[in-house]
């Protein structure tokens, strides 16, 4: 539009609401909301998908005035839920409100609108919000300034990320894997996020012989959403596999994760790399071959008494732990000792 016609709009508003003629476009709107439109050109703003018109229905067409345009709620495009939730409950009836406490709908220069000041408590804090790192230049938390990230700025009885600095050590990982916007950023435990809390699990999920191709839920069923002690079930070996496990003489049958790393192993057969003996002993273990007296076999060639199955054996006739027993066949143990059958014979 023209500046001529521009401040014709900008005057008429001074006087009076009046017809004007032709659609106003979004163009237009700048004449008189130009701090409003100014911020389309920001990084974190609606301009890129959305015009003027997209939020702000025409109440009054080819007029201008006051509430000439409609305000859209918030919650007709995205989730209402604020935070803390407490005050998101207190404001249930002022939900646009709530919004509007750490977003600017129009835009800004941060990230997700979020606002570069937000007032909280009747202090203008300063926010700068540039990358969703946990722990970061511009992050959550910023690690250039402990206190001045967007979770911190308002934090002063968490246990983590307060805004004088200081808290417990906690994660670095992004805030919003386990903070969901959606739940007042309360923490809920989900199959993006079991690794920040079940690291080693993770990682044993991760090696060659594994459960790898099945997600967490196939046998942890969720109990509840919420992090803790049992929030998942844990699924017995037995509902997936032959319940025959070794039984030695004279002794209860040994449980499958006495040999097997459910998660995962270096090993085939998810055998574990430390194994700990009836006897009690913690032992290393290579197990990449089935021929029977081989290296990384079910009996060690070079060092008798360490393979998988001799590292437990103190009575049997034949590979024993402390490398002795009369000679044995020395193919693959599996023909004739069978994991469905307990390994007898």
């Amino acid at each position: 539009m023209c500046w001529a016609r521009r401040l014709v709009v900008a005057l008429t508003l001074l006087v009076s609401p009046h017809v004007v003629e032709g659609a106003l476009d979004a163009d237009d709107c700048g004449a008189c909301h130009g701090s409003v439109t100014a911020h389309a050109d920001m990084t974190g703003g609606h301009a890129i998908v959305l015009d003027c018109g997209s939020c702000h229905a025409d109440r009054r067409p080819g007029r201008v005035g006051p509430r000439h345009r409609a305000i859209a709620r918030c919650a007709e495009c995205h989730d209402a839920a604020g935070h803390p939730e407490r005050a998101a409950l207190r404001r249930k009836r002022r939900a646009q409100r709530n919004c509007l406490a750490c977003h600017d709908p129009h835009g800004s220069i941060n990230r997700q609108l979020v606002r570069t000041d937000i007032v909280w408590r009747r202090k203008v804090l300063q926010v700068t919000f540039t990358s969703e790192a946990g722990a970061g230049p511009g992050g959550f938390t910023d690690t250039n300034g402990p206190g001045t990230g967007l979770c911190e700025v308002c934090h002063g009885k968490t246990d983590v990320y307060r805004r004088d600095g200081s808290g417990d050590a906690h994660f670095t990982d992004s805030c919003t894997l386990c903070h969901d916007h959606a739940v007042h950023f309360d923490p809920v435990a989900s199959a993006a996020n079991c690794g920040l809390c079940h690291a080693g699990q993770a990682a044993a999920h991760a090696r060659p012989s594994g459960h790898a191709p099945l997600a967490c839920a196939t046998c942890h069923a969720e109990t509840s959403t919420t992090p803790g002690p049992d929030h998942r079930t844990a699924e017995a070996c037995e509902s997936c596999h032959d319940r025959a496990t070794h039984a030695p003489a004279g002794r209860a049958p040994l449980a499958c994760a006495q040999c097997h790393d459910p998660h995962g192993s270096e090993n085939a057969d998810l055998v574990r790399s430390l194994l700990t003996t009836t006897a009690g002993a913690t032992v290393p273990i290579r197990f990449d071959n089935i021929e029977g007296v081989a290296e990384g076999s079910f009996a060690s060639a070079s060092s008798p008494g360490s393979g998988i199955c001799e590292v437990c054996h103190t009575t049997t006739r034949f590979y024993r732990a402390d490398g002795g027993g009369e000679a044995h066949f020395d193919l693959s143990c599996l023909p004739c000792h069978r994991h469905r059958d307990g390994f007898a014979p």
